[in-house]
């Protein structure tokens, strides 16, 4: 069964790790992925808060790099106390170029999908594929501990910024907000955004 850790999401260390996470998007304009996996694999707080912004409504439990029925990785995994919700995280790098190519392809006069977001991508895409496959199995059942689970992918890429060149933030929306995979969408956000979502939920949580 997939190994998870168990925590809640506490005020006050909540909004310290929040606070860390705010100077070092502040601090780097460009971040490397094992920079960003480290720093948040040692904030359990904002794992969890991450979690709850993807779509576990009540976090619980989590882990980092962890596999899925033995085929596919996930940089983090977020459930229910229940383990009957999930939410199932990719990282890649926070730089100017993670999610379209700087250079604009001169045949078609637009900026070109990034190797670093195709890659995050379909990494998700295999995970949705993978699941369906096995929803309402032995194999299901043997790792999540149930024989169906909700569960929802995210992919976390880049900085907010590098949207701003021709009609990349428009695509951007569109890819995340138009595109299915079995039924489901591939929730995807810049560090920049993932940081606002988390302060939102913060915000609300704090208020309780």
């Amino acid at each position: 069964m997939i190994s998870l850790k168990s925590d809640q999401l506490k005020s006050a260390q909540c909004k310290n790790e929040l606070d860390e996470f705010e100077v070092l998007l502040k601090k780097h304009s460009e971040i490397d992925e094992v920079t960003l996996l480290d720093f948040f694999k040692s904030r359990p707080q904002l794992i969890l808060l991450m979690g709850r912004v993807v779509g576990v409504d009540a976090p619980k439990k989590f882990n980092d790099e962890l596999p899925l029925i033995g085929k596919f990785r996930a940089d983090f995994v977020v459930a229910s106390e229940t383990m009957r919700e999930f939410a199932f995280i990719e990282f890649e790098d926070a730089k100017d170029n993670s999610i379209f190519k700087k250079k604009v392809n001169k045949k078609t006069s637009v900026h070109s999908w990034a190797s670093r977001f195709e890659k995050g991508y379909s990494q998700v895409v295999d995970w949705f594929l993978h699941l369906s496959v096995h929803n309402k199995t032995q194999s299901m059942k043997s790792e999540f501990g149930h024989y169906e689970i909700k569960y929802k992918g995210a992919l976390i890429v880049g900085r907010q910024s590098s949207l701003s060149r021709g009609d990349c933030n428009e695509r951007f929306e569109q890819r995340r907000s138009k595109s299915l995979i079995d039924s489901k969408h591939i929730k995807c956000y810049t560090f920049d955004e993932l940081y606002e979502a988390m302060a939102d939920q913060y915000t609300i949580l704090a208020s309780f």
